[in-house]
């Protein structure tokens, strides 16, 4: 049936209407709570089967009803609802509409999964999220397992199609009489190289820099030869290292790599906590992002400190910091460059608001300048590497998986698509099978999943293959046993970086 968007309504009586829509025969009541970047993928891929009903539901005026007008589908209906907590009319009609809903996709932000979880396992609705699974969401475990409820998290790019095409590449070196004794996966959303090179900073944002800032100051940890590395959050920077040229992906491109966060867990995730005595997860930049960001760092720039007082302009706020652009004792030469080509010092960055941070002055500035132009895509690079050895004698191998996708100038960004369709394909599995799983021996599905599950990975990967996401695979193999271990490559600032040891062809 058609759907009318019902703007006319309340909040609550819009809730009610969309509940009210009944799906096609055979088809599914799909709820995808928040409409932005990466939710229209998703919201295409969800409302492709004309017999489902897909109710988008955003906070933001006018922010559903462009994504469903930009797909022009009767079977979506977009909603403009306040449905917080907070706000008891709009969240009471919410959690109705989820009690009548087949799924849900919660594509808000990752404080917010917690209640929607709840909402979902009074309701018996499947959830999943593209975010990180939280403790908060853990501690719904047990809930949702006696609930018989699916809450599906880390359904994205990193974490989500990292965690699937691993743990499938893990399982086969096993049904192989393999074992993993290193592993590295790397990730990253970046321009693509024909447009990185018109920036100092070799990067742009397709939505706000405030995360990537933040994250510049994440400590992060991982293991090499059975030693676990530690790096302080204010070291992170200066502890990137060139990505090896025995990578795939470092043969072809001047890439970098920072430890992305806590890499500990990942080994028990993937079941290879028993045999592998190095665990690196990574982020990738290109080659000298990250001394750049570091100085800026120096500079105080990506602190959340209040600004100095008086100061409304970029000249005063660096010349606080004892920076000009003739004089800076603190700053490199590339970073004066990189400042004046943001604009700092010809009177064309914005004014800086008074109840801004200085982090958040330099995220606005950021945003401002380095957007993408028209006619600009980004790109999204994933590699995996995988130590094996085998335990009858056979040669050592390194087993590479790695992904290159780029996204549509002036369209949808490869790093949206990646989220949103690898979500809402984690929607239609649960969607497909409800709440037990194909396999006869296999557990039911519910409580707090993530799709390490061969269930969920078996299901999405083909798919995200037919969406472009597929993965490029290569063994090299030893002539000689090497270290069952990967090496630590230095740093150049004394902090130690990893590299898979590397392997003769």
């Amino acid at each position: 049936a058609h759907l009318a968007p019902a703007a006319h309504l309340t909040p609550a009586a819009a809730l009610a209407a969309s509940a009210a829509a009944a799906p096609a025969p055979g088809g599914s009541r799909i709820v995808v709570l928040g409409a932005g970047l990466c939710a229209l993928p998703a919201i295409e891929l969800l409302s492709r089967r004309s017999a489902d009903v897909v109710t988008v539901i955003s906070a933001v005026e006018g922010e559903a009803s462009r994504a469903c007008a930009a797909l022009g589908r009767p079977n979506l209906q977009p909603l403009t609802v306040d449905a917080r907590p907070t706000n008891a009319s709009g969240w009471g009609a919410l959690c109705g509409l989820l009690g009548q809903a087949d799924a849900c996709l919660s594509l808000l932000p990752a404080t917010m999964h917690a209640p929607v979880a709840e909402a979902c396992i009074e309701g018996g609705t499947p959830l999943v999220t593209a975010s990180y699974v939280s403790e908060e969401l853990l501690a719904l475990h047990e809930r949702a397992v006696a609930a018989g409820v699916p809450l599906l998290g880390e359904m994205g790019l990193d974490p989500g199609l990292d965690h699937m095409s691993a743990a499938e590449l893990i399982r086969r070196v096993r049904e192989e009489g393999g074992a993993v004794t290193a592993f590295s996966s790397l990730c990253g959303g970046l321009p693509a190289p024909e447009c990185a090179s018109s920036t100092p900073l070799a990067y742009k944002f397709s939505w706000s820099p405030a995360g990537v800032i933040s994250a510049t100051r994440n400590p992060a940890q991982f293991t090499v030869d059975g030693a676990v590395v530690r790096v302080a959050g204010e070291e992170l920077l200066r502890s990137a290292t060139p990505l090896a040229d025995s990578s795939r992906l470092g043969r072809t491109l001047r890439l970098e790599v920072l430890p992305n966060r806590d890499s500990l867990p990942y080994a028990e995730l993937y079941g290879i906590e028993a045999e592998a005595h190095s665990v690196f997860r990574g982020t990738l930049r290109y080659a000298g992002w990250s001394g750049l960001f570091a100085e800026f760092a120096d500079l105080g720039l990506t602190e959340p400190a209040p600004l100095p007082a008086g100061v409304r302009t970029w000249p005063e706020l660096l010349a606080s910091r004892g920076v000009t652009p003739t004089a800076a004792p603190a700053a490199s030469a590339r970073v004066i460059d990189a400042l004046a080509s943001l604009g700092v010092w010809d009177g064309s960055a914005p004014e800086i608001s008074t109840d801004a941070t200085v982090a958040d002055a330099f995220s606005a500035l950021l945003a401002g300048r380095l957007s993408y132009a028209p006619g600009e895509r980004d790109a999204v690079f994933m590699e995996h590497r995988l130590h094996v050895a085998f335990p009858d004698g056979r040669p050592s191998e390194v087993r590479s998986s790695s992904l290159v996708s780029y996204g549509t100038p002036d369209g949808v960004s490869s790093m949206s698509r990646s989220v949103g369709i690898t979500a809402a394909l984690g929607v239609q599995r649960l969607l497909e099978q409800g709440s037990a799983s194909s396999g006869p021996d296999a557990e039911p599905l519910a409580g707090v999943l993530r799709p390490t599950l061969p269930t969920i990975y078996e299901y999405c990967l083909p798919r995200l293959a037919e969406e472009g996401f597929a993965f490029e695979e290569g063994i090299e193999r030893e002539a000689s046993a090497p270290s069952t271990a990967a090496t630590p490559m230095p740093a150049g600032r004394g902090t130690p970086g990893f590299r898979a040891a590397s392997a003769a062809a």
